[in-house]
């Protein structure tokens, strides 16, 4: 298994269906916060291997971000049996403390 978070795109759909818990990180090329929120959820994958967690490019995949109404970046969400059950925008302080929290209970 790769450390590296796998961009999911046109996929989002079916990974949803696929898995219980999935944390998507919304991200673009030129945000800068985005690249310290993709570390943080590095840093989680390794410790979680019953979720998947991803990336989705919003400039690649506008129609999927605005499904989300995901209106700004870096925008987190995490779901839970196919639902939105949390959402995390820009790098809030504790960013990597509170997602660990929500994972531990499922």
């Amino acid at each position: 298994m790769t450390n590296e978070l796998q961009e999911v795109g046109s996929k989002l759909p079916e990974i949803l269906a696929s898995y219980k818990t999935v944390v998507v990180d919304f991200w673009a090329e030129w945000c800068i916060p985005c690249k310290a929120v993709e570390d943080i959820l590095v840093r989680i994958k390794k410790r979680f291997s019953n979720v998947y967690i991803c990336k989705l490019n919003v400039d690649e995949n506008p129609d999927i971000a605005a499904k989300y109404s995901v209106l700004n970046l870096p925008t987190v969400i995490i779901f839970h049996e196919k639902k939105e059950a949390y959402r995390f925008t820009g790098a809030p302080t504790g960013l990597y403390r509170k997602i660990i929290q929500i994972l531990s209970n499922y």
